[in-house]
């Protein structure tokens, strides 16, 4: 038998119970469905994570001052701690004896109530050092910015950088070059606009976008060093990302014997990348395992139609045999049957579940959570098509042989 008088055969039978054929598929529609819309959610979910953890820079450290909570001497008066965190002998040690660190830049914080009219905004003022910029992979979003100030600028008038979206919450659709903010009781003049990627924060606090940056010789001069925290953050930029573990390893080794109380934290992008995706490895295989049941069910509901169909073809099967039909022709007719129910269910499943998992998508947006969106990838539908169709292959193999192995003389004889 060709393969042309094969899909004849195979239209001829399946076209004369059409709701029959696709009731039989629906296990697999649903399954399928399941299957492409859970990959897409789970490779959203993964590159969102991914991508907010490399916009902090995969080859950087970040020790953060925490406030301890608990003191490693109970006899100590938590009332008497004014300075935790990270220390000025730190930043020193840190940047003369340690290998592989290509920069590290203290980052100081100011809540100093950043006003737009006559309502307090959620702005957050930084103090730090122009290589900030490129340890966080920002960039200048107007030409016309002016170089950041150094520490060795002398005298100058206070000046800062703003990122875009704190630029529009100040300014609106103005233009914020060369205006005056109120930070405090200081007027500060903008003399750039920061642009970094929409995922970043720094620290893991304060989105890299909603940030007043000024340079930290100036802050020093206005507001003074902080006594209590000499410095919120320090970024450590690791000249290769294979010296990442080695130097974490080392930081967590002086820290541990130069802080007597926990008062630091390690933020390790690379580690938390990895943790991610081993994480969302997890729930894939877990989700998948899940949308397999549905598969399963729905190969069962495809060898159960095609037994039905046997008993009711028996004659038919019969009459084909004695037209000349080999044993071989049965079963290449029942298996094609088979695998064409599941094809056509598995691509009206893949149909399903994109539409699925961008309806996921548009509801947890409209509900105001942009976390979950959906990624639909060329893999995952090819998986999926190739999973629907072995589930035929492997469903209508026995039906098929069933068939196969009918006595002609018997099927013929059958009412």
């Amino acid at each position: 038998m060709s393969i042309l008088e094969l899909f004849k055969t195979v239209y001829a039978s399946l076209s004369r119970h059409i709701i029959r054929a696709l009731l039989a598929t629906l296990g697999i529609v649903l399954g399928i469905a399941a299957v492409v819309a859970m990959l897409a959610i789970s490779e959203g979910g993964k590159r969102g994570i991914i991508d907010q953890i490399k916009a902090q820079g995969i080859n950087n450290i970040i020790l953060k001052s925490v406030k301890p909570e608990t003191l490693a001497d109970p006899k100590m008066d938590k009332r008497r701690i004014f300075t935790y965190g990270i220390t000025q002998k730190d930043y020193n040690h840190i940047s003369t004896t340690f290998n592989h660190i290509e920069q590290i830049v203290p980052i100081q914080e100011f809540d100093a109530g950043v006003y737009s009219g006559q309502n307090r905004t959620d702005i957050f003022v930084l103090s730090t050092e122009r290589a900030l910029f490129d340890v966080i992979n920002c960039t200048l979003a107007d030409s016309r910015s002016k170089p950041f100030p150094g520490k060795n600028n002398g005298i100058f008038l206070p000046s800062c950088y703003l990122g875009i979206d704190a630029a529009r919450k100040l300014f609106g659709h103005r233009d914020p070059l060369n205006q005056e903010i109120g930070i405090g009781r200081y007027s500060f003049r903008v003399i750039g606009l920061l642009k970094g990627d929409g995922q970043g924060r720094i620290g893991g606090a304060h989105s890299i976008n909603n940030v007043i940056y000024v340079p930290i010789a100036m802050a020093e001069a206005i507001w003074g060093k902080s006594s209590s925290v000499p410095y919120n953050y320090l970024y450590i930029r690791v000249k290769e990302v294979e010296h990442v573990p080695e130097l974490v390893a080392r930081l967590k080794s002086y820290l541990s014997t130069s802080h007597v109380n926990v008062d630091y934290e390690l933020q390790v992008p690379y580690e938390l990348m990895r943790a991610a995706e081993k994480t969302q490895r997890i729930f894939t295989l877990v989700m998948t395992s899940i949308a397999a049941i549905s598969l399963l069910v729905g190969g069962i509901g495809i060898m159960n139609i095609m037994l039905a169909n046997i008993f009711e073809r028996t004659r038919e099967i019969g009459i084909r045999r004695a037209l000349g039909a080999t044993r071989r022709d049965i079963l290449l007719q029942f298996l094609a049957e088979s695998i064409v129910l599941t094809f056509f269910g598995g691509a009206l499943g893949i149909g399903v579940g994109i539409l699925t998992a961008y309806g996921a998508e548009a509801l947890a947006k409209w509900n105001g959570d942009l976390t979950i969106q959906a990624i639909i990838t060329p893999e995952s539908l090819l998986v999926s098509l190739a999973v629907s169709v072995i589930t035929g292959l492997t469903f209508g193999t026995y039906p098929a042989w069933k068939a196969a192995r009918l006595d002609p003389l018997i099927a013929l004889r059958h009412e």
